[in-house]
């Protein structure tokens, strides 16, 4: 015991002790550390350290246990404490460890939210681009940095659901069927106690008889498991072994079995008187909470008992000490009277079906091919020496009713292998004819099972849930040429500027979908999405759908394509094309020309070049501009976050 106030090396230990009935648990509180010889009394006791509980707890009460807290504290005290009330400090406990893990997870998620949002998780690096090596040490980060937030949400919701299961544990053990089922295992414990100690009683009174004979002492070691340890062994020999060995006299074997039977005697007195106890505590609360709801119903053969959402008809009632403790249903196993939860009475006629279908076959007795001939007597003998010797029970063929027959071990079958048996001094009985109506059959009743109230996931479950999924997308290193992302705040403005709310929406060369999950956000009612690289196009099927949008996603080069092949003209046009050898004037110039409606806007990001070259393609396209738009500069470092310094323009068109 390394933590304090791990109780050891103490010179005058404080000790108090209490019992809880509730639980069957012996509690040790030290008021100072004990020293070590006594702490090693009490751990070999049973008893163990509980530093959140600051005392010694023992599984359940035993005599030896009771013996010690009395030497130790003078005397045992109720506890004050209920076992709800302990479970609702463990419960407030469970619930502290849950807030710091949650605060350490969200400290955790904050660490990469910035690295995040420079590189989405589900996009593509760039390879031989020169951020490559930065992007991938981001990446990586990034994923560290949520698989650790992910272990802490996950821990949180485990501590969530831990305090939880406290709470009812400890009201599950104080509902009267959980409380009766505990009853009738006390009653259990209590009759086998008391078994062992009229066996005890009965073998003083054998062993005590004077003048005990040695054929008779040898008789009574036989049955009567008592072993000693005699001097210079290892081990304990058993009186019947020293008897025969006359290694022991008859008088020494009496006086040390009535020594051990004493012994054993006084032990399971103290047991039977602390079962009596715990009997009248859980009975007495039992009877306060109004006891099962089977103790309000007259039981009876033919009637049917609701267990769980079963209607089961009885076919026994099964009684210990007078009272029901069980039924046996028609076609099922044994159930506990505390598990009946409703009854009805048995209608006209139930009695008497399940007295026919209870109905045993008859025992036949007649000579058979390959069958063993025996009297009733070696037969009764028989039965009493071996379970091999049975009754078969053989079901109703074509020719005849069921029935049930002797069945002894055929010699040298290896005692499993078995033959029909013929009494010899016994009436022949021939199987019975083949029955005219079969057994009743009792329709099998179900209720409905009812709705199951919805489960909302705790906030730590969602926020696990949550990262688990964007960690599933990962990030995909795949060669891509001329794919620089769209930063998120460069995509919120641009995607603002086109005005896409309730609009169709179309993005060329759409990369990994920067522009296209903005538009997602910012309302639109269906978006079209293009692009020629493969790596691209994954990315854009793994965005998730929004209910009311439609996403469909095209692998094909844009410039090859028409209106017609995307489903007809669009509404709003936004896009980041390539900018080598004037490629973005090119797709600009397709996307004005043969996808805009008219009344359409396109806005596009573009090389700054388009400003102030002088060639010819050039100068076409600023008349263009010059004639349906604006050209506006966008800060210098606007794609730094994707690993460029390159220098870009707003180009913004309109379509009358």
């Amino acid at each position: 015991m390394n933590t304090a106030p791990s109780p050891i090396d103490s010179p005058a230990p404080i000790l108090t002790a209490t019992y809880s009935p509730e639980d069957d648990k012996i509690r040790l509180r030290a008021a100072v550390r004990l020293d070590r010889d006594l702490y090693e009394r009490v751990k070999a006791a049973g008893f163990r350290w509980a530093p959140k509980q600051d005392l010694f707890v023992a599984p359940c009460w035993t005599p030896e246990r009771e013996d010690l807290a009395l030497e130790l504290c003078g005397d045992i005290d109720d506890e004050d404490t209920s076992l709800v009330d302990r479970a609702e400090d463990r419960a407030e406990r469970f619930g502290r460890y849950q807030e710091r893990r949650a605060g350490e997870a969200e400290a955790a998620h904050a660490a990469v939210a910035a690295i995040a949002d420079n590189i989405p998780l589900g996009q593509p690096i760039l390879v031989g681009h020169h951020s490559e090596k930065r992007a991938r040490k981001d990446a990586e980060r990034i994923q560290n940095g949520m698989r650790k937030a992910l272990r802490l949400w996950e821990t949180s919701d485990y501590w969530t659901r831990r305090a939880a299961g406290a709470l009812r544990h400890a009201k599950y053990k104080e509902l009267p069927p959980v409380r009766h089922r505990r009853i009738k295992g006390l009653e259990a414990d209590r009759r086998r106690h008391q078994k062992s100690l009229d066996n005890a009683q009965e073998m003083i009174a054998k062993w005590s008889k004077p003048g005990l004979a040695r054929s008779e002492a040898t008789i009574y070691a036989s049955f009567d498991h008592v072993s000693l340890q005699e001097e210079g062994k290892p081990y304990r020999s058993s009186l019947w072994s020293m008897l025969t060995e006359d290694r022991i006299t008859a008088e020494g074997a009496a006086l040390a079995a009535v020594a051990h039977h004493e012994t054993t005697s006084a032990r399971d007195r103290r047991w039977i008187a602390h079962i009596d106890n715990r009997l009248a505590y859980e009975r007495a609360m039992l009877d306060e909470q109004g006891g099962i709801p089977a103790q309000r119903f007259a039981l009876e053969v033919g009637g049917r008992a609701l267990v769980g959402r079963e209607w089961l008809v009885i076919q026994r009632l099964n009684r210990q000490d007078g009272a029901i403790v069980s039924i046996t249903p028609v076609g099922s196993y044994v159930r506990g009277v505390e598990k009946i939860v409703d009854y009805r009475a048995p209608e006209e006629g139930d009695a008497e079906k399940v007295a026919a279908r209870s109905k045993l076959p008859p025992i036949v007795n007649f000579p058979s091919d390959g069958c063993r001939e025996m009297t009733s007597a070696e037969w009764k003998k028989s039965t009493r020496c071996s379970e091999f010797y049975r009754m078969h029970r053989v079901k109703a063929s074509d020719t005849h009713g069921a029935y049930r027959r002797r069945e002894a071990p055929i010699p040298g079958g290896g005692g499993w292998k078995t033959q029909a048996v013929f009494l010899t001094d016994a009436k022949r009985v021939d199987p019975p004819a083949l029955e005219a109506a079969p057994a009743p059959v009792f329709e099998r009743e179900t209720e409905p099972r009812p709705p199951s109230p919805p489960r909302e996931p705790s906030e730590a479950r969602a926020r696990a849930d949550e990262l688990r999924a964007q960690l599933k997308a990962g990030v995909q290193p795949v060669a891509v040429d001329q794919l620089f992302p769209t930063p998120r705040g460069l995509a919120r403005m641009v995607v603002w500027k086109a005005g896409v709310a309730g609009k169709r929406v179309l993005e060329p060369s759409a990369g990994v979908g920067a522009l296209v999950q903005e538009a997602q956000r910012q309302g639109a009612e269906s978006i079209v999405a293009v692009d020629v690289s493969w790596p691209c196009v994954r990315a854009l099927m793994r965005i998730e759908k929004r209910p009311g949008q439609r996403l469909s996603v095209h692998h094909a080069d844009f410039l090859a394509l028409d209106a017609d092949a995307l489903g007809g003209l669009f509404d709003v046009v936004t896009m980041n094309p390539p900018f080598a050898n004037g490629q973005d004037m090119a797709h600009v110039t397709h996307a004005f020309d043969r996808f805009l409606a008219p009344g359409g806007h396109l806005v596009a990001i573009m090389s700054e070049g388009v400003r102030f070259r002088t060639d010819a393609k050039t100068d076409a396209f600023r008349r263009l501009v010059d004639a349906r738009g604006t050209i506006e500069p966008l800060p210098d470092g606007s794609f730094l976050a994707v690993g460029t310094g390159v220098r870009t323009v707003l180009v913004t068109l309109e379509r009358t």
